[in-house]
């Protein structure tokens, strides 16, 4: 397996995203923290009915805080808030640009996913890390 550090900084035996549909680069919290793009999302008003709420676009956007990944190594969605008094929703999906980081992603944002490594030396693809693997990457550090 190759090592499995952060390409930016070089740090080790932490969370490590990589780019949705690649191997590499490899990259930690604080300098995934560092390359958010600024976003926005889609105002909403929510109306309670039936015991669940429906949003209605207002047609206005808004920009999104910039995220700290948390040490579950999510972030509040990328949609926005929902109906008043809901938990923000989470993702561990980061959208980040690595324009400084590598030539092969200079044309902007990249969404990067948990580098959960296999037992070949790989990476599990996003939707097929065997439970055991992601409570190993869920407990390893944030930073």
């Amino acid at each position: 397996m190759k090592v499995y550090a952060c390409a930016v900084c070089g740090k080790q035996h932490i969370k490590l995203w990589r780019p949705y549909m690649n191997t590499e680069p490899l990259i930690c919290a604080p300098c995934a923290e560092l390359r958010q793009s600024p976003r926005e999302y889609e105002e909403c008003t929510w109306k309670e009915k039936k015991d669940c709420f429906v949003g209605t676009l207002t047609g206005k956007k808004l920009p999104l805080p910039r995220w700290k990944v948390d040490q579950k190594g999510r972030v509040p969605s990328y949609r926005g808030p929902g109906p008043e008094g809901m938990p923000m929703e989470m993702t561990d999906q980061l959208i980040i640009s690595l324009k400084d980081v590598s030539k092969s992603y200079s044309s902007g944002e990249m969404t990067m996913v948990p580098a959960v490594p296999d037992e070949h030396g790989d990476f599990w693809g996003y939707t097929s890390v065997p439970d055991d693997r992601c409570k190993w990457w869920e407990e390893l550090p944030t930073r």
